[in-house]
């Protein structure tokens, strides 16, 4: 869903609503009060061309539009009374960009009973109508987590005794040979970039898919789903 206008998405910030996305004209000089407020939020901002805000809203959008996600999202807040109830097992992604690849994901994870999925605020794919489409609906079904930082999500989750397993190629630990705890999480990154560091160094475990072919790599959402299945074995 598409709002537009500074009143508009002006009242969405002050009232938390799940925004998605901001853009912005990036010639417009007059949004230091509004920037303020999405900064303090942490919520996703673009400085687009102004053709590219005509093309979001069709009317008069005073250098802002906003996109409003379609489905709801929780807090690390949520997330803590997720894990008191029971709720173990969770997906984590780590710059997960793309919209097709995240639905897809999603609707494994429904599909394999996986608890939720953690994302960041920043650099991970919107929820909007092709996520939805992709995810056949599952994205109804299934908690979504926006944390400020993955980092504080995999605190809390360690704190509770829940192993972090991250998919690395690199890793010299064969997925098929690993057991896992039925108290375990899996993280997942992008197939550019793959998992931070700074995640990596907080897992557990690390683990690869073993490769025979001569495709050096799997596609994220397909490796997601060897990672979800090997799990779901101990569910």
């Amino acid at each position: 869903m598409i709002i537009f206008g500074k009143r508009s998405v002006l009242e969405a910030i002050e009232k938390n609503t799940q925004i998605d996305k901001i853009f912005i004209d990036r010639k417009n000089q007059s949004m230091d009060n509004i920037l303020q407020k999405i900064n303090k939020k942490n919520i996703n901002i673009s400085f687009v061309p102004v053709e590219k805000l005509n093309k979001l809203a069709k009317g008069i959008h005073q250098g802002i539009v906003a996109r409003i996600s379609p489905v709801e999202i929780y807090d690390l807040i949520s997330l803590e009374s997720f894990i008191e109830k029971g709720n173990y097992n969770f997906l984590i992604l780590d710059n997960i960009t793309d919209t097709k690849n995240f639905g897809a994901i999603v609707r494994t994870c429904e599909c394999f009973g996986i608890n939720g999925i953690i994302v960041s605020k920043s650099g991970s794919s919107p929820i909007n109508g092709e996520t939805i489409k992709a995810s056949s609906g599952a994205i109804f079904n299934l908690p979504i987590f926006k944390i400020n930082h993955i980092k504080d999500a995999i605190f809390l989750l360690k704190a509770n005794s829940i192993k972090i397993v991250s998919a690395d190629e690199k890793s010299s630990v064969s997925i098929f040979n690993h057991k896992f705890n039925k108290k375990t999480s899996i993280v997942m990154g992008s197939e550019g970039k793959g998992i931070s560091k700074s995640i990596l160094k907080l897992s557990d475990q690390t683990l690869k898919i073993p490769m025979k072919g001569k495709v050096e790599s799997l596609n994220v959402s397909v490796a997601s789903a060897i990672f979800i299945s090997e799990l779901s074995k101990i569910l």
